[in-house]
């Protein structure tokens, strides 16, 4: 079993200095997306220093070497994490998380990108002044098939952890830029699937979450993404999980409101179910809506 604790080498973290900001990026097999991601970083225009942290978690194409090119284009930015074996998402996304020096984190995975230029400087400014607020949001475009897409609007623009439970989505990657100090990792983060979810859940215990209005990056969806090889059935089972670990690390606060979501979860991913033809992922998930009455966390032994 893999330690949780990684200490990346002196050599590939340069020589220290403080930032406000550190970007977290975590990338594997993305060599046709990583230098839009970079770029869209390294251009920010702030009055203020931040890095750029790159877990590369030993991809079998040329992402690592990509990122090492931008190292050494960029040293006084950019840090990189290069383990010597395959950490998983899940540990290499807390670990660089972790890596980061900043008071601040701000996120963006390798095959997504910014594209407003003062994102850092925007965020930065409304968290400095506003102190009560762990978090911070915006739009986020989705591109698929070439084809820019603009996401559903929130209803409004302070959000609490009940609103993150409600939603039958979280708020994109891209956009997220939270206090270091919120980021907590108990044992069972490290375990789900869903980490982006499951650290808004987590950094939202320490304060409200202002979602601002400007669209300022985007949301890559293709065929090797996460989200995009999850199929209906494994998708419930993971979410549930979540909200169950979740539900035991608030003891039982926020009850009502996960058991609503998983109610609405259940529609809807019986409805992709038949929508995509896939009957046995939509009998499981149909008895399993029925046995929720009994037990709502019974489908987690579906995980795969």
């Amino acid at each position: 079993m893999q330690s949780k604790v990684d200490q990346p080498s002196a050599s590939s973290l340069g020589d220290g200095g403080k930032c406000l900001v550190s970007v977290s990026m975590i990338t594997y097999n993305h060599e046709k997306f990583i230098a839009e991601a970079i770029e869209s970083i390294v251009t920010q225009k702030t009055g203020f220093p931040f890095e750029l942290v790159i877990g590369e978690d030993c991809s079998t194409d040329n992402t690592r070497t990509i990122c090492i090119e931008y190292q050494k284009k960029y040293p006084d930015i950019i840090r990189l994490r290069l383990p010597e074996t395959n950490q998983g998402m899940m540990l290499n996304w807390i670990n660089n998380i972790n890596a980061g020096r900043g008071k601040y984190i701000a996120l963006c995975d390798g095959d997504d990108y910014w594209t407003d230029s003062c994102k850092l400087q925007k965020q930065v400014d409304f968290m400095e002044a506003n102190p009560d607020f762990a978090l911070c949001s915006h739009p986020v475009y989705t591109l698929m098939c070439d084809h820019l897409d603009e996401n559903i609007e929130m209803e409004r623009d302070v959000l609490s952890v009940e609103d993150l439970v409600k939603k039958d989505w979280g708020l994109l990657t891209a956009s997220i830029f939270f206090r270091k100090d919120a980021h907590k990792t108990p044992d069972w983060y490290y375990t789900v699937k869903n980490g982006d979810y499951a650290l808004q859940l987590i950094v939202s215990l320490s304060g409200k979450i202002k979602f601002l209005p400007e669209y300022m990056a985007v949301y890559r969806l293709h065929p090797d993404g996460i989200s995009s090889t999850l199929k209906p059935l494994n998708q419930t089972a993971w979410m549930t999980y979540l909200l169950h670990k979740f539900d035991e690390y608030t003891v039982h606060k926020y009850r009502k409101t996960i058991m609503e979501r998983i109610k609405r979860m259940y529609k809807v991913q019986i409805y992709y179910a038949k929508g995509y033809r896939l009957r046995k992922a939509a009998a499981a998930l149909i008895l399993f809506q029925k046995l929720a009455f009994i037990n709502p966390f019974l489908i987690e032994s579906l995980r795969k």
